[in-house]
């Protein structure tokens, strides 16, 4: 019985070593979930919009699920203009194409669909996690420069704040690590106890050790966005807002000097917001939670986050409850988020531009700004209009002598008029009547344009400078 028992424990020994001694490679391990990314983007200089160049770059992504299917999920700013994406596991030499399905710019990510669904089989995606805590280690999984397989580096989080994303301009929740990152980590996942935490967006230029990572609860908020086929965006309050920190002002407000909050300063047209609250309005909780004096609220156990976080992570239309302070009495009010978060600051992928006796005009999407509320508010959202300006000056014999430094230059009117899209702009200066195409922009600087020396001078003008269409092809029809 014994020499029996000591087989048994032997052979359990055996069994335990050969179960620790198998490779990383089952389904479930991130060897096989993260990919590195080639692409092969379009990218062109605002100054001469007509030249398309190519550029080459290499990132990382990994596999996540979507409505039950399985997708790459990576950095928007590393698929920017995308003409050709590829994906390729580690230490394969085969590639498989792949194409840009949905992008986030705002938070800086990006859905890739594979033409090849079979690519997924035996490779599972990866769970997401929660909000890491200080001082917590990750591991971070990439294809950053100076090899071709797997890297796999380690740090800890430094901090979690609210901050600028580069990419989009605009502000979110972000993790600080200190783990080694370089070009190629971007989209690398970065996981605890086998879950993803959070993706790599960017590295502070000119630092060591100082990079940063969307939270997984912002990568979960996109994913719940997409259970429908649509991507809705980031819910913003849309308000102008202080802290209230001096005594006097709590008394101002009426606040007792235990109550915290924030002050709503500004409301903005074309949002619930502006029909919900009220100038002079001071927040004292989100969602059931206090929002202390410096803007914050509670998020995971004793950790805060900034009380914006709180409405980021939303969905579009979710109703928010609000507990107000309203002229002194205690009110809750629900308000249903109705309007995004948008940024201007990503070039739009195919320049929309009209050249025009040597004046190269390109177009932009403008965001919508915060404008002031009227009379007639009705709290529906408005679309953002096109801003016009004027990137360069080709010099000419004699058409815009004296405007060749005017670039650049934001431009607001045509001959006195104001213009919503970039169609209504090419129509007022093209198929217009006027001898002179007056332009001015904000500070009512001008640009004078001849009309009949800027249509017998355009045909040469494209010669010379080997143009081979003087507008873009969205206003080819406009003619």
């Amino acid at each position: 019985m014994k020499n029996g028992r000591w087989i048994v424990c032997l052979l359990g020994m055996l069994w335990g070593l050969c179960q620790a001694g198998v490779p990383a490679q089952a389904a479930s391990s991130p060897l096989d979930s993260v990919v590195e990314i080639s692409v092969d983007a379009a990218t062109y200089q605002q100054e001469s919009p007509w030249n398309t160049d190519m550029q080459q770059r290499i990132g990382t992504g990994f596999i996540i699920n979507v409505k039950g299917e399985k997708r790459i999920l990576t950095a928007a700013h590393l698929v920017q203009n995308a003409v050709y994406v590829a994906v390729r596991s580690n230490r394969s030499s085969k590639s498989v194409d792949a194409e840009v399905e949905q992008v986030s710019n705002e938070v800086d990510l990006a859905v890739l669909k594979l033409k090849d669904q079979g690519f997924f089989q035996h490779r599972d995606a990866l769970a997401l996690g929660d909000l890491p805590k200080p001082a917590q280690k990750v591991t971070l999984y990439g294809y950053p420069v100076g090899g071709e397989s797997l890297s796999i580096t380690e740090g800890i989080v430094s901090r979690i704040e609210y901050q600028p994303y580069s990419y989009s301009g605009l502000t979110f929740q972000a993790i600080q690590v200190d783990a080694a990152v370089n070009a190629g980590n971007s989209g690398s996942p970065a996981l605890v106890d086998g879950k993803v935490v959070g993706m790599v967006f960017e590295l502070m230029p000119g630092t060591q050790n100082i990079s940063y990572l969307v939270p997984a609860p912002r990568i979960r908020q996109l994913l719940e966005d997409l259970q429908d086929g649509k991507l809705d965006g980031v819910p913003e309050l849309w308000l102008d807002y202080q802290f209230i920190l001096n005594p006097a002002q709590k008394n101002y407000h009426r606040l007792t000097p235990q109550q915290t909050g924030i002050l709503v300063n500004n409301l903005c047209a074309h949002t619930d917001a502006a029909m919900v609250l009220n100038k002079g309005d001071v927040i004292t909780a989100v969602d059931g939670q206090p929002v202390t004096e410096d803007g914050f609220v509670e998020t995971n156990g004793k950790q805060y986050s900034n009380f914006q976080n709180r409405i980021d992570l939303h969905q579009v239309d979710d109703i928010v409850s609000l507990d107000i302070l309203s002229n002194g009495s205690s009110v809750k009010r629900n308000l249903r988020l109705n309007k995004s978060s948008q940024t201007a600051k990503v070039p739009e992928s195919k320049p929309r531009y009209f050249i025009f006796g040597g004046f190269v005009f390109l177009a932009s999407h403008s965001a919508p700004a915060c404008e002031a509320v009227g009379d007639d508010e009705t709290g529906e959202p408005e679309d953002g209009k096109d801003s016009v300006s004027l990137v360069q000056v080709l010099p000419t014999s004699s058409g815009n002598i004296g405007f060749h430094d005017a670039a650049p230059m934001l431009i607001s009117t045509v001959n006195g008029q104001t213009f919503d899209t970039f169609d209504d702009f090419y129509r007022l200066v093209k198929q217009g009547t006027e001898k002179n195409i007056v332009l001015e922009d904000s500070g009512g600087y001008q640009v004078v344009i001849n009309r009949h020396l800027a249509e017998t001078e355009q045909d040469d003008l494209l010669k010379e400078y080997n143009i081979s269409k003087p507008q873009s092809d969205d206003l080819e029809g406009d003619d």
